[in-house]
């Protein structure tokens, strides 16, 4: 299989709209990502606006530029960051390659840059942290577009240097245990955590203590990485060798090409379960498929958007 380019993944985000509400809302704003010591933060300047004091700080007042009619006042405009971190906590398992044409693959990094970009764009700082059998990657949450391709890239990155038709490929299990361990002694203040993953095993996660706690704390959403089209595309008649991807013994099963259906049905029916459970710990969820995610993310987003404005 080949892998796509860095470039189909940014190109396919230029049309990204709308944003990441989140349910506790910053209370403060800060200004600039750097401080000094005598005196105290900076500002991140961006342009020149008409000073209006119910919007402007009176210390952004340009004393030194006067209007035409000297009546004229104008302030400095300046980028703000936001108290709310985001923080993308992604799996980066085996399972995540397979799939039809790196379809899970792909529809993980467009994901990934559709909650970025947005968080880019309304100055949240973006972070992230890969995971499979333990933790990957580590990337801090910073503000700006530059460091949201900084971190879409490393992730394209690790995920394209794997060959999964590669013998020596070595397989990566997931454990959400690791993960969700790492977000519980990681992050102290409350984040905005989505988690995109296909979710397949977290059965045995959903009623934990480790999930109650962290979901208390932290505000999570589930994005379930879907691609129909691979038991589809296998079946009519015979039989079928299906492969754990993950394990590391390669252990297969002979399955007859008839069941895919009901198999495909039972996947489906224990993802709708786990949906209801996490809605019970008040945790969002949404499925996607590729070519409908960009369309169902903003469905999503844009429902959690009025919920929250329902609830304030």
């Amino acid at each position: 299989m080949k892998q796509f380019e860095f470039n189909e993944v940014v190109s396919a985000l230029t049309h990204i709209r709308g944003g990441i509400p989140a349910v506790r809302l910053s209370t403060r704003i800060r200004l600039g990502q750097h401080r000094s010591i005598f005196f105290g933060p900076s500002y991140d300047f961006y342009d020149i606006q008409e000073y209006d004091p119910e919007r402007d700080p009176p210390n952004q007042i340009i004393h030194s530029s006067v209007g035409s009619d000297e009546d004229m006042i104008y302030a400095r405009k300046c980028i703000e960051q936001h108290e709310v971190k985001v923080i993308v906590l992604s799996d980066l398992s085996s399972s995540i390659d397979a799939g039809t044409d790196f379809a899970r693959r792909r529809l993980l990094l467009e994901s990934i840059g559709y909650i970025g970009l947005t968080a880019a764009r309304y100055q949240n700082p973006l972070g992230l942290v890969g995971f499979a059998d333990k933790v990957i990657l580590k990337l801090p949450a910073r503000c700006g577009q530059n460091n949201f391709y900084h971190l879409l890239r490393l992730t394209y990155d690790f995920l394209a240097e794997r060959d999964p038709d590669q013998a020596k490929t070595l397989a990566r299990k997931t454990d959400f245990f690791v993960a969700l361990d790492f977000v519980r002694r990681s992050f102290g203040q409350r984040c905005f955590i989505p988690m995109v993953s296909d979710f397949i095993g977290f059965e045995n996660v959903v009623n934990s203590s480790l999930l109650r706690t962290v979901a208390a704390k932290h505000e999570l959403i589930f994005i379930f990485l879907d691609d129909p089209m691979e038991l589809i595309a296998a079946q009519g008649i015979g039989y079928l060798r299906m492969e754990n991807i993950e394990d590391e013994d390669g252990k297969q099963a002979i399955v007859s090409r008839r069941k895919l259906p009901k198999l495909e049905k039972d996947l489906r029916q224990k993802r709708k379960e786990l949906r209801r459970e996490l809605a019970r710990l008040s945790i969002g969820s949404t499925v996607l498929e590729y070519g409908k995610h960009f369309n169902r993310l903003h469905r999503f987003f844009t429902k959690r958007h009025k919920l929250l404005n329902v609830r304030h």
